[in-house]
């Protein structure tokens, strides 16, 4: 019998008095409560091209299980509107939610030699216009988050553009883009970026959910040049892998956060199936968690089965009936006993 929300409540309301209650008689006290805003430091939008969005997702992506299986999660369908019918879901989430606003990501594609889009080679492409027309149609709950390889020609045009239309942060995502951050000859895009207070949002560590060129450049090492031009830099993932992957880019990060006063880290996909050991590791380093930003990487869904052994009954029972992406995220890190002011950090970062 599927078990919904509204039954599970009504349910251990007859039991014990509500949920606060019974939770209470299992000793699962409940988390301190969240002063200010929070922000969700990691949203991905999507899109495959339809409706003049300029979206693109490569024949090989659509193969990859990561595909059908948004596809299914997501309740979408390849019918001619799915980039708009994706939005619609997400502002769904956000606004059924206890997120205020969601930094939401555009990416770029991979580029030649000669600075050059090359889609052939690229696993998928968002704008940063479309990116732009989303968050112009729901400003009270987005924030741009811009997308520009830095071996792009234009790069620092670009740059000064999305400056111009409002974005607050960057993203490169070196395995996917194939780019080393750390090059020297991108240090006057790192220093324009500081000069117009924009966050650089850097991938790092094991990237599975689409075609890399390699993990060599996942390393927060690589993150020392947008550091030292001043630039406030967010590690993405905090360095973290698959529980089955043989990097370990973690202990890099722990020196560089001790090093480097403006440099933060994120939860993004933390909690997932493949990442239990994730979330309690990073809780075990007091440096990191003092950079540490609330992220969920929407639509990739956290798991709270998988942390089965770390969670009192009645909160488990309540994570795997919310169907709410983002709520489920942030409850699950909550209840796996990430400090408040983690999910207080993000929003004043962005000074909101």
């Amino acid at each position: 019998m599927k078990i919904t929300r509204r039954k599970f409540l009504s349910g251990a309301l007859a039991l014990g008095g509500g949920v606060a209650g019974a939770a209470m008689l299992l000793g699962d006290p409940a988390p301190p409560a969240l002063r200010g805003p929070v922000v969700d430091f990691h949203v991905h939008l999507f899109g495959m091209g339809d409706g003049g969005s300029g979206c693109y997702i490569s024949p090989r992506q659509k193969k990859h299980v990561n595909y059908r299986f948004f596809l299914e999660l997501l309740d979408l369908e390849e019918n001619g509107r799915m980039d708009e019918d994706y939005v619609d879901r997400l502002v769904a989430h956000v606004r059924g939610s206890s997120i205020a606003k969601a930094l939401l990501y555009a990416q770029d594609c991979r580029y030649d030699d000669a600075g050059r889009p090359d889609l052939a080679a690229s696993s998928c492409h968002v704008p940063n216009e479309y990116l732009f027309r989303v968050v112009k149609q729901y400003p009270d709950i987005f924030i741009p988050c811009a997308s520009i390889n830095p071996r792009r020609a234009d790069a620092l045009e670009e740059l000064e553009r999305c400056a111009a239309a409002g974005a607050r942060a960057v993203k490169i995502h070196p395995p996917t883009q194939a780019v080393d951050p750390g090059e020297a000859r991108f240090r006057p895009f790192y220093r324009k970026a500081a000069e117009k207070r924009i966050i650089i949002v850097v991938h790092t560590g094991t990237e599975h959910a689409a075609e890399i060129a390699g993990h060599e450049h996942c390393d927060p090492s690589r993150l020392e040049a947008a550091l030292e031009e001043g630039c406030t830099v967010v590690a993405a993932h905090s360095g973290m892998a698959n529980s089955f992957d043989p990097e370990d880019f973690f202990p890099t990060l722990i020196g560089m956060v001790r090093r480097h006063p403006n440099l933060y880290c994120e939860t993004a996909n933390l909690a997932s199936m493949l990442r239990w050991r994730n979330v309690p590791r990073v809780l075990s380093e007091p440096d990191v968690v003092a950079r540490l930003i609330h992220a969920s990487d929407f639509p990739f869904p956290s798991s709270a089965l998988v942390f089965w052994n770390r969670l009192r009954p009645m909160t488990l029972f309540s994570l795997l009936s919310e169907k709410n992406l983002l709520e489920r995220d942030l409850r699950l890190k909550r209840a796996l006993g990430v400090p408040a002011e983690v999910f207080e950090r993000g929003a004043r970062l962005l000074g909101i």
